[in-house]
């Protein structure tokens, strides 16, 4: 490949990344459209965390070469990345825990389906252009350490139409191949496949985007990578090539902003080169990358934009020329057999319960720490850190939930643990007999220490050797029905050591 062509495209993903990026990211999570134009577009600098673990790949990758194995990802998780938030944090609980990828990504894992791998997509793409199916290998093993399915397919279509798109610039052939190496049974293939069904039948853009935001846009998470990947895939193709109008289509149909302009942004940058990127924004660009500091600490970390597009060449050098002939598609990851869990707990589960015989088995809970003997039956067991409550909810019950919470942590600082407590129905939380927390948004829950949503996060004050009984309360249930009660840290941890029982 010339040096100029493939020095030039990677130099147009990097600063499409980072443009498209800013450009989202004062929106990101609305359920709206910003209704944002060409003058509402402005260039901060900000920390950029769709660039910045693709950062720490270079540096795994300049370790272990083409041997960066699912062991040696989760090893640069546990050595360079201190803290996260969903999937990313209950990647770092796992791999704490010593579950390895690509169980990692699997048990316990709410946010399987998040956009968080891939955003992570274009590195593969530019060490591997026109091998789509080395980058989406590749794609695979990062993505399974904190991904599953959907999630890890996300990341997988990316970097294959990264990789084509690379070669030949073509962004509709590129989407359509990539597309095949996604099975047609998964949500992403069908989201896709309806999308190109409508370019094919040249539906206008005005009408095209109605039907995404009534189709698509109303995932309750809004980092869902098949909601947003349906977002970029319209803007690639119904952008026509325009870098500014792209990036708008996508950001303007809301949720995940900054993924999705900076996706946008990196595929046409790799698509077209620093040609596609207006000279206005071109030279806006401040060299220096605007970066964690986490990642700045890292040996050998690329600063500058310069420094960035040199080590990308030079791996690209050393490692394309060592690919091997074929690699395998991706396998969701199943269980051989049971992975334990540390976070298993006990519940008594009452049924439409009268709330004044409710206030005396609490009291009674509160005075012996047990559960009254003649109530023992309704105690039930959960394996794992999110309750399913659907065999239980039905005619639209009310659920009635009561445990013994003992706190085991003997590192936890007080005035620092986040409390979590969400649900997908309308709840109250009951700590030693006072209220907490009365919610009944209707939303469903998303369990998460810095957007909890179907519920609240919040401080909860307590220390190593305190016990408190806590009943939570939840109303008119209809399967499905999950509930989540979890500890975390200000950085967004999950804390280990709280253990419900009764």
């Amino acid at each position: 490949m010339n040096k100029d062509f493939y020095l030039d495209k990677v130099r147009g993903g990097w600063f499409g990344k980072c443009l498209g990026g800013v450009a989202g990211m004062p929106f990101e999570g609305v359920p709206f459209s910003p209704e944002m134009s060409r003058d509402d577009l402005h260039i901060n600098e900000v920390p950029n965390d769709d660039l910045e673990l693709q950062l720490v790949w270079l540096c795994g990758l300049k370790k272990h070469g083409l041997a960066l194995d699912a062991a040696a990802f989760g090893e640069l998780w546990r050595k360079y990345i201190p803290h996260g938030c969903d999937e990313y944090c209950i990647a770092l609980r796992n791999l704490r825990r010593g579950i390895e990828p690509p169980a990692s990504g699997w048990k316990d894992n709410f946010f399987t389906d998040g956009m968080g791998a891939a955003i992570r997509s274009e590195i593969w793409a530019m060490l591997f252009p026109g091998r789509p199916d080395a980058a989406g290998y590749f794609a695979q093993l990062d993505a399974q350490v904190d991904h599953w399915g959907e999630g890890v397919y996300g990341e997988i279509f990316m970097s294959a139409a990264e990789s084509i798109v690379f070669t030949d610039g073509n962004v509709e052939n590129a989407l359509r191949t990539a597309l095949h190496k996604i099975p047609a049974d998964t949500r992403l293939h069908r989201a896709a496949a309806d999308i190109f069904r409508l370019y094919d039948a040249d539906a206008p853009e005005a009408d095209v985007r109605e039907h995404i935001m009534l189709h698509y846009q109303r995932d309750s998470n809004f980092t869902s990578c098949v909601m947003n990947l349906v977002f970029i895939i319209y803007a690639l193709l119904w952008g026509r090539g325009d870098f500014i109008k792209t990036i708008l289509l996508a950001v303007n149909c809301g949720r995940d902003t900054d993924c999705t302009g900076a996706s946008c942004g990196a595929f046409l940058g790799i698509a077209k080169g620093m040609a596609v990127i207006p000279d206005e924004w071109k030279y806006a660009v401040n060299e220096k990358l605007s970066l964690g500091e986490y990642v700045t600490k890292i040996p050998g970390t690329p600063l500058t934009f310069t420094e960035l597009i040199r080590q990308t060449e030079k791996l690209h050098d050393e490692l394309f020329p060592q690919l091997e002939c074929t690699y395998p598609e991706y396998t969701p990851f199943v269980p051989s057999e049971p992975i334990p869990s540390l976070d298993a707990q006990k519940w008594l589960l009452l049924e439409n319960a009268v709330p004044e015989e409710v206030e005396k088995i609490e009291a009674e809970i509160i005075r012996t720490g047990k559960c009254p003997a003649h109530l023992r039956q309704n105690v039930v067991s959960f394996d794992g850190l999110f309750m399913d409550l659907s065999a239980y909810a039905h005619d639209a019950c009310h659920l009635t939930m009561i445990s013994c919470l003992a706190v085991e942590n003997r590192d936890i600082r007080p005035e620092e643990i986040q409390l979590s407590v969400t649900a997908d129905v309308g709840s109250q939380l009951w700590i030693n007999a006072n209220r907490y927390m009365n919610h009944h948004s209707r939303a469903k829950m998303i369990p998460s220490f810095h957007r909890a949503e179907g519920g609240h996060s919040f401080g909860f004050h307590t220390e190593y050797g305190k016990h408190h009984v806590f009943r939570l309360e939840l109303f008119y249930c209809l399967p499905p029905v999950r509930a989540c009660v979890m500890f975390g840290n200000l950085f967004n941890d999950h804390l280990d050591g709280f253990k419900f029982d009764i």
